[in-house]
């Protein structure tokens, strides 16, 4: 599209939306063929290289994350875990894991089916979301499992967290489909282990001790907090 007599030419970016556009100003005579040929091009080769890479991004994306909640997958889980760790050597900083279960997960999937049992994953995950710090680092762990890392945070304040996580996640009611699609009200509630980094530990025993005061949490009463000691 040209201009104010020919002097300022708009170029689309185009792709399968329009992404933008390149936009040349000439202060004196009007472009000219050449020119506008020229920026023709560069505009139609910027669409494709913006498409590859917007595209590149995507693949990216589900490689990384969990299909169903939008977390961290398992794999990016231990790659975040090793960077931490890595982190916390180089830094002497504190660092903090959370791991945390949805209490009889099984009995919702058998009462409800499992499409059911999808939205209450897909609701836990975004309680998590929303109550935790931008920095920190929430992963499916796998199942009804999730992780949680915590930068530049002791034990105490990462206790903290697990409590609110624990009340934000009872006090919500989700709503489901069952396999009728009648819609339902359920809730649930979850049990959580703490534990804090310590000198020597490898990234497999930081959170496995964690995963072992989940473990005492879920066979002592289940929607409660255990830190390991």
């Amino acid at each position: 599209m040209l201009i104010n007599d020919g002097k300022i030419g708009v170029f689309p970016l185009i792709g399968k939306k329009t992404l933008g556009c390149i936009v040349a100003n000439s202060n004196t005579n009007k472009l000219s063929a050449k020119e506008i040929d020229y920026l023709d091009q560069l505009s139609r080769q910027s669409s494709i290289t913006i498409q590859r890479a917007n595209s590149y991004a995507e693949v990216l994306k589900h490689a990384t994350l969990d299909a169903l909640t939008g977390l961290n997958n398992r794999r990016q889980f231990e790659t975040r875990l090793n960077q931490e760790i890595a982190s916390v050597k180089r830094q002497n900083t504190p660092l903090c894991s959370i791991m945390i279960d949805i209490d009889f997960f099984k009995k919702v999937n058998d009462t409800y089916g499992h499409i059911a049992g999808d939205c209450v994953l897909k609701t836990i995950a975004n309680v998590i979301k929303r109550e935790l710090r931008e920095s920190d680092i929430a992963s499916r762990y796998g199942g009804e499992e999730f992780s949680v890392l915590l930068p530049f945070t002791k034990i105490d304040e990462a206790y903290a967290v697990a409590e609110r996580l624990r009340k934000a996640v009872e006090e919500t009611s989700i709503e489901v489909q069952d396999e009728k699609d009648n819609t339902l009200k359920v809730s649930v509630t979850i049990s959580l282990g703490v534990y804090e980094y310590r000198e020597n530990d490898s990234p497999q025993e930081f959170y496995q001790k964690a995963d072992k005061a989940l473990y005492e949490s879920k066979t002592t009463g289940r929607n409660k907090i255990s830190v390991f000691k």
